[in-house]
């Protein structure tokens, strides 16, 4: 077994790199260019599906069919394969979940995707249920008995050890009873890991098969694993073909101690002399890798130099102490992502983009922002006598309504039933001529030709307004993007604001834990490095709390 490991810092060209060692693996004779002999695993979906993007246009196959059939897969889904499991056991966090969790631990609660804890899913609601339902997870991801991550919490208001203990065993009584699992259980079982909640962890024999077909494997972002991510990691390399195994990552970049993330599990792989410092970054100009050592350097005795350089280009870092003016002065047709630390302080830069009329996007925006922008983009094609496709049709009939209260008529009956029961499979582009034969009335003709549309969707005023001044293609498809730092790993663009703010409970915890502190040098040093050729750092003057950027 060949073991190697990958530390490269932001912007170094690490997906690259791995689909450079898979390319050259497909000419092993072992592999003999069968690209599901290959294993990718990354701890998140977004880098997964990005890798087998890349490597499926590379090698001449559908995306679907390598993610599928293959081998490029988070460990959970891995896992997920091997075990059997079917959609209706796992406890997913839909409605109807947290409905049955709920009923099994007799108080509400509810599981949320924390977007400042890079969408690791959390469970909220009554105090004492939801917590006993982290720490759980917590423990389970750690190894270690649930009693002891209750006592590590000093909370004044972290509820007693027998109380969580009490819930996780109804908890796990009612899975039992009716045949379901979670997401952890789901890493549990395939690594042989039985964590009792009154006792601890005991090991056991593993479930499912490791894949044994599997050559080598590649292990993306693995300074986030957790002990029993690592654990899975791990024993996918006991599968009968494999040979060879590349760990890749940045110590530097693990944003999730709070889950269980650790780089010491990364670190601690014996890989002998088989490690690679990634030795220059082709992203960060060399003020914006300078400023964003100097974040890292404040972690004290934990910082080391990797002695990476900064990319060929000029760039440029600057101090800004009002953010709103900032935020006033961005040109849509500029690259920018625009970032903060918290959700609630992402919302409010939002709220001021769409005030003075910037086109933007939420780095992980759900589907329906997608699909609004689509169904703008129809009619106002229609409208400038161009033809939209069927697809943003489908989007566009799905947001105008039928009938307004003014007693107006926009459809004739049955017309959106009809274009989605089949008629949609006529028209893979609907040209203004089109739109009678697809039910729209004269009233809706009328409104998109003289561009009147506009006020029937929620929000269309404002995106026709911005698409007339900025063009179509800023406004569909928006080159300004915002998020939190958690969200947008893995993102670049050429300019970048960062909004320093953060809340108090986030500075209270930093000066209370040694472990928080490096945790938000860590997140600075993720923050600045997102920029290319320019960084803005900028200040709320109203916030007390600020992130302290050593510029």
């Amino acid at each position: 077994m060949h073991k190697a490991r990958v530390i490269g810092g932001a912007g170094t060209g690490k997906t690259r790199m791995m689909l450079d060692i898979a390319e050259k693996a497909l000419d092993r004779p072992e592999v003999a260019g069968n690209p599901f002999a290959i294993g990718f695993s990354s701890f998140t979906r977004a880098a997964r599906s990005e890798a087998a993007g890349r490597a499926a246009a590379a090698w001449g196959i559908r995306q679907s069919e390598l993610e599928t059939h293959g081998w490029f897969k988070t460990a959970h889904s891995v896992a997920y394969k091997q075990l059997g499991i079917q959609k209706g056991e796992v406890v997913g966090g839909s409605k109807e979940d947290d409905k049955w969790v709920s009923e099994a631990l007799g108080s509400d609660v509810q599981c949320s995707v924390d977007e400042d804890g890079g969408g690791v899913a959390l469970y909220i609601g009554d105090p004492v249920a939801a917590s006993a339902l982290n720490y759980w997870s917590f423990a389970r991801s750690m190894v270690v008995p649930l009693r002891q991550i209750v006592e590590a919490d000093q909370s004044p208001d972290a509820p007693g050890a027998d109380e969580v203990i009490k819930r996780i065993e109804m908890y796990e009584t009612a899975k039992r009873l009716e045949g379901r699992t979670d997401f952890t259980d789901m890493l549990c079982r395939f690594v042989g890991v039985k964590n009792y909640p009154g006792s601890g962890p005991e090991m056991v024999t593993p479930e499912g098969l490791v894949p044994d077909t599997v050559v080598g494997w590649i292990f993306d972002e693995a300074q986030d694993a957790s002990r029993l991510l690592d654990m899975a990691c791990q024993r996918l390399l006991t599968g009968d073909a494999c040979k060879w195994a590349w760990a890749v990552g940045d110590p530097f970049q693990v944003l999730y101690s709070w889950a269980g993330a650790s780089s010491k599990y990364f670190m601690a792989w014996d890989v002998g002399k088989n490690q690679k410092v990634m030795p220059k970054s082709y992203r960060c100009a060399k003020p914006i890798l300078e400023l964003g050592e100097r974040c890292l350097q404040r972690l004290g005795p934990d910082y080391w130099d990797r002695g990476i350089a900064p990319a060929d280009h000029d760039g440029v870092v600057e101090e800004s102490e009002n953010f709103e003016d900032d935020l006033s002065d961005i040109d849509p047709r500029e690259e920018t992502l625009v970032i903060a630390r918290t959700n609630r302080h992402v919302t409010r830069i939002a709220a001021i983009l769409d005030d003075v009329g910037v086109p933007f996007r939420r780095v992980k925006a759900k589907q329906g922002s997608y699909n609004r922008d689509l169904g703008m983009t129809a009619l106002w094609k229609l409208q400038h006598g161009q033809p939209a496709t069927g697809e943003e049709w489908t989007q566009a009939i799905d947001m105008l309504p039928s009938k307004t209260s003014d007693g107006r008529t926009w459809f004739m009956r049955g017309a959106k039933s009809q274009w989605n029961k089949g008629l949609k499979d006529r028209f893979d582009i609907l040209f203004p001529e089109d739109l009678p034969m697809v039910g729209a009335t004269e009233h809706l003709r009328d409104a998109i030709a003289s561009g009147s549309w506009s006020g029937l969707p929620d929000g269309g005023v404002k995106w026709a307004s911005a698409a007339k001044r900025y063009g179509l293609e800023y406004v569909a498809n928006p080159k300004v993007k915002i998020g939190t730092v958690h969200s947008v790993k893995g993102q670049e663009a050429t300019k970048v604001i960062v909004l320093s703010s953060v809340g108090r409970r986030i500075r209270e915890s930093e000066e209370n834990s040694q472990e928080r502190h490096d945790e938000e040098r860590r997140i600075e040093y993720v923050a600045v490095t997102r920029a290319k050729q320019k960084l803005i750092v900028a200040h709320d003057p109203r916030e007390k709390y600020r992130m302290e950027f050593p510029i």
